[in-house]
């Protein structure tokens, strides 16, 4: 297990029991850790390999940083906070939703701060090929990527992606699980096999999984809550789920994650909430016109928006 999933269960736990304000002062927060977060330039003279400390929160690096809640931070062997060098990582790895979510973690392994530029190279085409839906030619990069550097962890979660969109879910999975195998703390493996865990509707699994997700990313990972809520919601934990879809929500302003509205919808239809539930497929509705679920989602609102006959 990742260290650190019992404090985020503590913390999430202690706003879910707070008062009902405390869910508005959680999500306040959130878009201010995230411009906390960027971090500051290299000290000139700084050692390359050292820890330095961020501006924004690092809940599992340098033990002198306090992340915005106040909890000790534990030194993680293994484990560097370093601007200079994380930076390359950010234009290296963004290929997609997982890999993207993940340059941004308070955390850089020493394992993906050595990836040879070979690597990177075909790991950057693989990404390509698979953006362009050309998917034989992005496994091909993808596999050229890992056998110049069996230890990349973007690498083996985008084969595993890939492995996905051709249909080949068991080899996916142990791309995926190989990921957190080589390196624990990389974020964009748990939230891969999450997907996984969605689509085959392991709700359980998803918990551990999403659970996993935010203990390396505590207030920063839309995807982690979103897969969080998923879990919380087919679990009937109602309330549970509605806390950590609202954090996925501020977290998202592009709008990469639609569905959270839909599943806010049918959160606040087990809370016997219509007028919520109205509002979150509107919203919906207006963020994804033509997804698969639109036409139900139009339905439902009409019969929500339908005044009840009168009684003769």
């Amino acid at each position: 297990m990742v260290p650190g999933i019992a404090s985020a269960r503590v913390f999430l736990e202690s706003i879910r029991r707070a008062a009902p304000g405390a869910i508005a002062v959680l999500l306040l927060a959130i878009p201010c850790v995230a411009q906390r977060s960027q971090p500051p330039p290299v000290p000139t003279g700084a050692p390359p390999t050292s820890q330095v400390p961020t501006n924004g929160p690092n809940p599992f690096g340098n033990s002198d940083v306090s992340d915005p809640f106040g909890m000790p931070n534990p030194p993680m062997p293994g484990v560097i906070t370093v601007p200079a060098m994380a930076s390359r990582m950010v234009d290296a790895e963004a290929c997609n939703s997982w890999t993207e979510s993940s340059v941004h973690s308070p955390t850089v392994s020493v394992s993906r701060l050595h990836v040879p530029d070979k690597a990177i190279g075909e790991f950057q085409k693989a990404c390509s090929s698979y953006k362009d839906k050309r998917f034989p030619q992005a496994e091909e990069h993808a596999r050229k990527a890992i056998d110049i550097y069996a230890n990349y962890p973007a690498g083996w979660v985008l084969l595993g992606q890939v492995l996905d969109a051709e249909h080949n879910r068991e080899d996916a999975d142990k791309a995926c699980s190989q990921a957190t195998t080589i390196d624990p703390q990389y974020i964009a493996s748990y939230l891969c096999l999450a997907e996984f865990a969605l689509r085959d509707e392991k709700w359980d699994q998803l918990s551990k999984l999403s659970d996993e997700a935010l203990a390396l990313d505590p207030v920063g990972n839309a995807y982690a809550f979103y897969y969080s809520a998923n879990a919380s919601y087919h679990l009937k934990r109602f309330s549970d789920a509605e806390t950590s879809a609202r954090a996925a929500i501020q977290l998202d302003p592009w709008h990469k994650l639609p569905q959270l509205h839909l599943l806010l919808s049918h959160i606040y239809e087990q809370k016997g909430d219509p007028h919520s539930e109205i509002a979150e497929l509107k919203d919906y509705l207006k963020q994804a016109s033509n997804a698969p679920d639109a036409l139900a989602a139009r339905n439902t609102l009409k019969q929500l928006e339908t005044p009840a006959p009168k009684q003769p």
